[in-house]
């Protein structure tokens, strides 16, 4: 049987820091697939922080407002997943992006967290989750085909 999270040893290589970020995309999320992951990143503990052109704010209940805001003013939410520092930008209405820097993810620890987080996501959105270089969301590096799903490791993937 498949393992839902594969061995360190099969992806350390795809988070060697190369100066560029990592992606983390949900595809395909839409209105509700946005509310529903806004709503679980809520209910971490310790919670995310919000904040709206670098100042703290208080995170909105309905992605509709976050989405209002993002019209006159950057926010953003930053947590761990682990010691892996994560952060959403609110970018684009259809597929949720997350940034990381794949320096954070130097240990087997740090991968399972961050597999952990992208599991969830799938689960939560009940969409694929995919993980690539920064800004190529064709270059797909790590995928879950959506709830349930095991993490894959894209064959085809430069690493």
């Amino acid at each position: 049987m498949t393992p839902l999270i594969p061995d360190w040893s099969e992806v350390a290589a795809l988070f060697e820091p190369d100066g560029a970020l990592r992606d983390i995309y949900v595809l395909d999320a839409g209105p509700d697939g946005w509310q529903a992951v806004l709503d679980s990143l809520r209910s971490l503990d310790p919670p995310p922080l919000f904040d709206i052109d670098g100042e703290p704010a208080v995170m909105p209940k309905r992605i509709e407002d976050v989405f209002a805001i993002w019209k006159r003013a950057s926010p953003s939410l930053r947590w761990n997943a682990g010691e892996v520092a994560i952060h959403l930008h609110f970018f684009r209405s259809d597929d949720i992006e997350f940034d990381l820097d794949p320096a954070d993810v130097c240990e087997p620890e740090d991968w399972q967290a961050l597999a952990r987080f992208m599991r969830g996501l799938a689960e939560t959105a009940e969409r694929p989750v995919i993980l690539t270089p920064e800004n190529k969301p064709d270059d797909i590096l790590l995928f879950c085909r959506g709830a349930g799903a095991a993490i894959e490791v894209n064959a085809t993937a430069e690493g």
